[in-house]
């Protein structure tokens, strides 16, 4: 008998189904980490933030991850290689990380604000550069060292060769601030895209009213040409505004991307009559993405989660990977 596979095996077979992470964050890694602002926060101390990677320690192998560290020393050894280790375990191709510049409002215990940075020459050097065609990345901006500072920002980002900027409202106020407008002047210019931070954020001195997702409406009336990301579909604070957003703009688009493991299937999340409510009315303009590594305990079953929802293959591939791959033209890049 021949062992040729035939027709019906031929269907039933796998087709190859490479993932793309639209949403990681670099910088926890324990080497220098108390060198980068903010850093050493996601892992020690008694906070929401401190508490929810927790998850990660123990899949780092921290025998008793609930336990509260306060040392640098302390720290998983969170390194990039491990990002590289799970997205091989689970097929995925490529990740775009956040590069982060913020700082929060005054606030207890920080009188200057709290500052979160992770630099962009640190992300270009340990992970994009150490991991060829595995990465991408964008840049932090913000307005709080004045409107040139912001736009040097952006230029540093376009130096390093990537293709957006993120503004993350949570420790950089609104993202319709007058003074963040010539650095999205800029971005038009240097052909690169804008990220902001639309979900809810656990970060010390952290403000949910930046986060609301209404006022991108500002900047998406006054840059039509600017390519604007809005991360995680404005969840807790006004998702049915983010849905919206993307409907109304042509250049608005959204992510999926999950605030905490423990909330797959929230409402206006991962909840399947929102996957079809984003199937039907935006399939071409929504991205996946996790977080990485909040969700590493829970990276593999985030993924199963959508591949065994009842939405079209074409969709999934979409929103899997095809759709951000488009959209930063990873594919041209390589």
């Amino acid at each position: 008998m021949s062992e040729e596979q035939g027709t019906i095996e031929k269907m039933l077979m796998q087709k190859p189904f490479k993932f793309f992470d639209s949403h990681g964050h670099p910088g926890l890694e324990k080497e220098d980490i108390d060198k980068r602002p903010g850093c050493i926060d996601f892992w020690c101390g008694n906070t929401v933030v401190a508490r929810s990677m927790m998850g990660a320690r123990a899949f780092l192998g921290d025998p008793n991850p609930s336990r509260i560290i306060t040392t640098a020393e302390e720290c998983p050894e969170m390194t990039s290689a491990v990002f590289i280790k799970y997205m091989d375990e689970n097929n995925v191709e490529g990740m775009c990380l956040q590069a982060i510049h913020g700082i929060t409002d005054s606030c207890p215990g920080y009188p200057d604000g709290w500052k979160w940075y992770v630099p962009n020459e640190y992300v270009k050097k340990q992970f994009i550069d150490a991991y060829p065609g595995r990465f991408t990345a964008v840049g932090g901006i913000h307005p709080r060292y004045g409107k040139e500072a912001a736009v040097e920002m952006v230029i540093s980002a376009h130096e390093c060769g990537f293709p957006g900027c993120k503004f993350h409202t949570p420790t950089s106020g609104y993202p319709n601030n007058p003074d963040m407008y010539p650095a999205y002047e800029k971005l038009v210019e240097l052909g690169m895209h804008l990220q902001v931070h639309t979900g809810v954020e656990e970060l010390p001195g952290t403000r949910a009213k930046y986060q609301d997702p209404v006022y991108l409406d500002d900047v998406g009336m006054d840059f039509p040409d600017l390519k604007i990301l809005q991360l995680h579909c404005g969840v807790f604070n006004n998702p049915m505004q983010g849905l919206w957003n993307v409907m109304k703009f042509d250049n608005m688009y959204t992510d999926v991307t999950i605030p905490h493991p423990t909330l797959m299937h929230f409402k206006y999340y991962w909840d399947l009559d929102h996957m079809r409510f984003l199937e039907f009315f935006m399939p071409d303009k929504v991205f996946y993405g996790t977080d990485f590594p909040l969700t590493m305990a829970a990276y593999r079953s985030m993924i199963d989660n959508i591949m065994n929802m009842p939405l079209s293959m074409a969709f999934k591939h979409k929103l899997m990977g095809d759709n951000f791959r488009k959209f930063v033209g990873w594919n041209d890049s390589k």
